[in-house]
């Protein structure tokens, strides 16, 4: 059985596909004159352009509590984190006219939880009914083709095989596919032990069953975080790093954001 293609060994995993080298040719090009997936073709219209991400003023005096080295002390979102939900955030932030100050407490993005992710993007059938996990996860694995095509990190839709192994385990099988029937998860199979082994030749010897997911996906979640950092960076937002939270106040209408750096204030 051969070996499945490796990204960036004679091709890439694009929009959880994989594309040959010579057929990323109109795909990969050009990438510098227009954004991927966008389909404005001037710059200054560009949702993501600078120009068109004007940051908000403040006219106040400079705090003398505010980080000395930074004159752009005032913001109108914080986000804590330089993880694949900060760095997340933060992208979709780019495209609204607003200041963000972005902290990280590690040197670099990624550091903590989301390094030691599994890179797994579940289809959703294991979670319970009626929680946030149920109401996002078939959403959120829907999304991700669409934010390679974007960003172009090598997200790979490779399908999931939950295994029976024993009689008993036939009624795990059945309950997660109900439960994923309740999500709202589309596509999943019940595959008998023939169907099983013609899928996966190296298989458990011992398997009668499976549940099979053809959405479920993975990805290295350092270099997804990274690629959505720097399309956000730049946007109007201002990363700071190795800078650490400690603690808000309120001030007003204002939060003041304490670091380990100095203080700042944020309207949002």
């Amino acid at each position: 059985m051969p070996l499945p293609p490796q990204h960036g060994v004679k091709g890439v995993y694009y929009g959880g596909k994989w594309l040959d080298l010579e057929d990323c040719y109109g795909t990969f090009t050009g990438v510098e004159e227009e954004c991927s997936g966008c389909a404005s073709k001037s710059k200054s219209s560009c949702p993501r352009s600078r120009s068109a991400n004007s940051p908000a003023t403040w006219d106040g005096p400079k705090p003398k509590d505010s980080p000395k080295d930074d004159d752009s002390y005032h913001y109108d979102v914080c986000i804590v984190g330089a993880g694949c939900i900060g760095a997340a955030i933060a992208r979709e932030l780019s495209r609204y006219q607003l200041r963000v100050l972005w902290l990280e407490a590690a040197d670099d993005v990624s550091q903590g939880a989301t390094k030691g992710n599994s890179g797994i993007v579940h289809a959703g059938y294991d979670d319970t009914p009626g929680t946030n996990r149920a109401k996002y996860c078939w959403k959120g694995n829907q999304m991700f083709p669409q934010l390679d095509r974007e960003l172009r990190f090598g997200y790979q839709t490779n399908g999931s095989l939950v295994l029976a192994t024993k009689e008993e385990d036939r009624k795990e099988l059945q309950e997660l596919y109900e439960r994923g029937q309740k999500n709202g998860v589309e596509r999943l199979e019940l595959l008998n032990q023939e169907q099983v082994r013609s899928m996966e030749p190296y298989v458990n010897k011992n398997v009668i069953a499976a549940l099979y997911s053809p959405d479920a996906g993975n990805v290295i979640p350092y270099v997804s975080s990274a690629y959505a950092m720097q399309d956000a960076k730049g946007q109007n937002q201002a990363w700071k790093r190795p800078y650490s939270m400690t603690h808000s106040t309120q001030l007003y209408s204002t939060q003041r954001i304490h670091t380990t750096a100095g203080i700042y204030h944020c309207t949002g």
